[in-house]
């Protein structure tokens, strides 16, 4: 039953705060992504404009993308229920758990602490060395981000549980796990922050990127705070209902 209850609230979780971030996405960010789409152009030009200056990004031109409109609008809203489906999941088990063992109580409040937590483990930390990009911003090699991004997540979250959990000598080593991904530092191509062959693109393109960078940290921060909002809701309301504590 327990089980049951935890997966069909996931989903409602997951629904409604997808489509919440898929709405603010729409408002706040989508916007400065469309004006940022204006300065792009094909790799073949801006390769030979920028010559001897070499480039580690990798374009693929034959790259699928949905079309501008409804189409873009839907992947988007699927992939973010999708997301929010798999954290509110995850969200729900640990703090299920914790709250069945005696470990804590958990409240709307203590609700928007754990979402503030994912927000921190997921965005914040993983900003820091690979901020949000918008088109044209030049990157290193894919699976280098991916194995950093994954590594300041698991290591972030972890310590962040020992900060929380753990006794004050094992906190030291939590601070220990929060640094350590920032010490070894995010991977950054050697070239320039955009490719872009004219300076005032460039230039545009930069007060985007910082446009971009804040609406997106705003948008996520919100969705964090319902996703803990709601998911301690639900736990509480009816995942918990009946429930005792395991024997």
């Amino acid at each position: 039953m327990f089980f049951r209850r935890l997966i069909l609230a996931s989903l409602l979780v997951g629904l409604v705060s997808g489509l919440f971030l898929t709405l603010g996405q729409q408002w706040q960010v989508a916007p400065i992504i469309f004006a940022a789409e204006v300065f792009e152009v094909e790799p073949e030009i801006v390769e030979q404009e920028v010559g001897s200056h070499g480039s580690d990004h990798n374009h693929d031109t034959h790259a699928w993308a949905p079309e501008d409109g409804a189409e873009r609008f839907l992947y988007s809203g699927l992939s973010n229920v999708l997301a929010a489906i798999g954290f509110s999941a995850l969200l729900i088990a640990i703090m299920g758990q914790l709250q069945l063992s005696g470990t804590t109580r958990l409240t709307a409040l203590k609700g928007m602490v754990w979402g503030g937590a994912g927000f921190i483990a997921f965005f914040v930390a993983p900003g820091l060395g690979l901020p949000p990009e918008i088109p044209g911003v030049e990157a290193a090699a894919l699976e280098n981000r991916q194995g950093w991004w994954v590594m300041t997540i698991f290591l972030t979250s972890a310590g962040l549980a020992a900060q929380a959990f753990a006794p004050a000598l094992v906190k030291i080593g939590g601070l220990v796990l929060l640094a350590t991904p920032h010490v070894i530092g995010a991977p950054h191509p050697s070239g320039p922050e955009f490719s872009h062959p004219d300076p005032l693109a460039v230039q545009a393109l930069m007060s985007l990127h910082s446009e971009f960078i804040v609406a997106s940290a705003i948008t996520n921060a919100v969705f964090w705070l319902v996703l803990g909002l709601l998911s301690a809701w639900v736990l509480n309301k009816w995942v918990l209902r009946g429930v005792g504590r395991p024997a």
